[in-house]
């Protein structure tokens, strides 16, 4: 009897164990945007007979994917965007479990954007995507097993590149920016019902692409933080999409989004392939906000930057990675890789990865010392962000998706 009880809290230690490694990958960037999995056991570098499976997906999308439990769910797009789909696979086995596709018209696109660029956010019971073309912006609610349980048209989305919107869930809310060329709002959307719970109209010159990241302040009020050129960096309240405060516009683009970096929020703005401005805001304030430090040099324009252990680590377009103090902007390293990189970098046990445009995957150690650790060719352009859940490391091209197990 002593040595079955002995087993037995020997297996439950492990299955304890287990459940406490294993994470989801819930929106864009995985949990609250930090591009941050506490997972182990992963390659620095792999062959193709690593892949416990890979998928051919239909056409080609640059959006990443998001996953709970066994459903792994993306995006695509067929007949030059009329037809845009959300999937949802097997995320042990990548086989289809089912598809639901929406029609929309063709809208004209920026050559490295898709008509599938953004990505869908989950909770596990529910699964929600956002499509739009120039005269519709719909954002669509469904079960885990595939019905349609809600659709909500928000109107019109004009923009000079074309759609890329990711949707976030939090508790009861669907946090969507429609930052565009036109009119703009914030909308929070009943997750149960679509029903809008409140909009927050914006000032508004450019698109954003910016997905909003939610925190709670010290003072125990829930934000919102959205970032767009005109509107800067803000923080809105959760429950009725007040202002509670906002930083100074960026005078271009915003491709990137915000990233909660210790006592500040950072967030960038750009053009044409490089980084122009980085403002570093404090939190928990109130009403109009300095930055505590700006940078306009060396900046990425459309990867998110990554906050790990006092370090922001900055993947810039045209294949640059910077290693900064996100306390006080002051650099640590700054090296040149070769490589052009639209996707954003995750940190997975002190190494960063990223996928550059050509498709190759290009592991480096998230330290105080530059180190290149590996390079694996996926064989084909991608602009998506890896993702990682129970286990499973997840890399995607335009037309394909690999997975690889932690050993």
């Amino acid at each position: 009897m002593m040595r079955v009880s002995v087993l037995c809290y020997g297996l439950l230690a492990v299955l304890l164990c287990t459940v406490t490694q294993a994470e989801n990958w819930p929106r864009f960037r995985g949990p609250n945007g930090t591009a941050i999995s506490l997972e182990t056991g992963f390659p620095i570098t792999w062959t193709e007979k690593d892949y416990a499976w890979t998928v051919n997906l239909p056409e080609k999308s640059h959006s990443s994917p998001v996953i709970w439990g066994e459903n792994l769910y993306l995006t695509t797009a067929m007949k030059e965007g009329k037809v845009r789909r959300l999937i949802c696979l097997n995320a042990a086995t990548g086989k289809q479990r089912w598809k639901q596709d929406l029609s929309l018209d063709s809208v004209h696109l920026h050559k490295k954007n898709s008509f599938a660029s953004g990505s869908p956010a989950t909770n596990g019971e529910k699964v929600v995507v956002a499509f739009a073309d120039e005269k519709n912006f719909i954002v669509v609610g469904f079960t885990s097993q595939g019905d349609e349980i809600w659709r909500k048209n928000l109107g019109e989305f004009t923009s000079q590149h074309g759609p890329a919107c990711s949707p976030v869930i939090y508790g009861k809310y669907v946090i969507i920016a429609k930052d565009m060329k036109g009119p703009s709002s914030v909308f929070a959307l009943d997750l149960a019902t679509g029903k809008t719970i409140w909009e927050t109209k914006r000032e508004f010159r450019r698109t954003s692409y910016a997905t909003p990241v939610i925190r709670k302040r010290k003072d125990g009020i829930t934000e919102v933080i959205c970032v767009s050129g005109q509107t800067g960096i803000t923080g809105l309240e959760l429950t009725t999409g007040k202002t509670i405060w906002k930083s100074e516009e960026f005078p271009m683009r915003t491709v990137g989004s915000p990233v909660i970096a210790g006592d500040v929020v950072i967030a960038t703005c750009g053009s044409g392939g490089s980084g122009k401005l980085l403002q570093a805001i404090p939190l928990d304030q109130k009403g109009d906000v300095k930055a505590k430090y700006t940078l306009t040099r060396q900046l990425p324009y459309a990867p998110t930057p990554l906050y790990r252990n006092g370090r922001l680590y900055m993947l810039l377009d045209r294949g640059v990675i910077k290693c900064i103090n996100a306390a006080d902007g002051k650099e640590v390293w700054t090296e040149r890789i070769s490589g052009n990189f639209s996707g954003s970098p995750i940190w997975l046990e002190n190494r960063l990865y990223a996928i550059d445009e050509d498709g190759t995957v290009v592991v480096m150690a998230a330290a105080d010392e530059f180190k290149e650790l590996g390079r694996v060719s996926l064989g084909e352009t991608s602009f998506a962000t890896p993702a990682v859940a129970n286990g499973r490391m997840y890399l995607k091209t335009a037309t394909k998706l690999f997975c690889i197990k932690a050993r």
